[in-house]
């Protein structure tokens, strides 16, 4: 084969790569189809600093169990909404660059202490990735929603699917555990209890209904309310709350027993008349929680008198 042939092949082939440049799209080498890519069961810990937040928090896996910190507060965190932030991170592509001079952050909202800034570490302490979110565009007539990006150490804005975003806005409450009571499909409640300073009132559940002694009661009113029970949440927390003193409060108590609840759910209700929320409440179905509440909001739920269910 002579020099000739080989110069025409050459240069077809290179034809053919600088075609599939152009078409691919890959016109300029600072664009990342793969924005972010992290395999989450590689992540140890995030920092976060969400647009709106009071303070920055951090998320922390230890022994196989999420933490959220805030300052000194340190708190179990909500096992769903913590995947939901991982899943956001398995994949960010890019769908074009917005910008790439830093006098165009401010458009974007992406400068730093003004954007939501994620940084994720390994479980080794090493920086994967560091980012901040910025503007949020909103186009109702085609019903999607476009994020910026900027990586830190970059000039270039990046936009990218909203929806994979939104999870880095959440506040720390968001990422708290909320719930107080929570069943499973397969128990039914069949008794439970008032245990109050000065007496205990017994509820049974009978073949023919619901009661309390000798006295029957209106088992669809005890029916509705045991089915609000079985999922309760709450969102004011007494995290001051000093459990050391927590014997020196007036307190009463939920029990609740039935099938295929192996141990009695118990919610224990303590009444600190110096707080602004006085009733502090707290179950074993979450025992590192302290809800707060007044007489009109979680309280209320939990205890309905006796001529409620009549």
């Amino acid at each position: 084969m002579n020099n000739k042939v080989l110069l025409l092949i050459l240069a077809a082939l290179l034809a053919i790569y600088g075609l599939s440049r152009l078409f691919s799209g890959k016109k300029d080498s600072t664009f990342q189809t793969e924005l972010i890519s992290v395999d989450s069961t590689v992540v140890g810990s995030l920092q976060l600093a969400p647009k709106g937040e009071e303070a920055p928090f951090s998320l922390k896996k230890e022994e196989g169990r999420w933490f959220a910190t805030q300052n000194d507060l340190t708190v179990p965190a909500n096992a769903s909404s913590v995947q939901s932030l991982l899943a956001g991170l398995s994949m960010i592509r890019t769908q074009y660059i917005a910008a790439k001079d830093k006098e165009k952050w401010p458009e974007y909202e992406v400068e730093e202490g003004k954007a939501s800034h994620v940084q994720v570490y390994d479980q080794k302490g090493k920086l994967l990735k560091d980012f901040f979110i910025g503007r949020f565009d909103v186009n109702q007539q085609a019903r999607t929603i476009t994020a910026f990006i900027r990586l830190n150490g970059q000039n270039e804005v990046y936009a990218v699917d909203g929806m994979q975003t939104m999870a880095f806005g959440r506040a720390f409450l968001d990422f708290r555990n909320t719930e107080l009571l929570k069943m499973t499909r397969e128990m039914e409640v069949t008794a439970f209890d008032y245990v109050l300073p000065d007496t205990t009132l017994q509820f049974q559940k009978s073949p023919t209904g619901w009661q309390i002694g000798s006295e029957v009661l209106d088992s669809m009113k005890v029916e509705d309310y045991l089915n609000v029970l079985r999922n309760v949440s709450g969102d004011s927390f007494a995290d001051d709350f000093d459990e050391l003193k927590a014997g020196q409060y007036p307190q009463q108590q939920l029990i609740l027993k039935g099938n295929n609840i192996l141990e009695p759910f118990e919610v224990t209700v303590y009444r600190d008349t110096t707080r602004e929320l006085p009733f502090v409440i707290r179950s074993n179905y979450n025992p590192n929680t302290y809800f707060a509440s007044d007489s009109t909001g979680l309280f209320k739920k939990l205890f309905v008198p006796v001529e409620g269910l009549q």
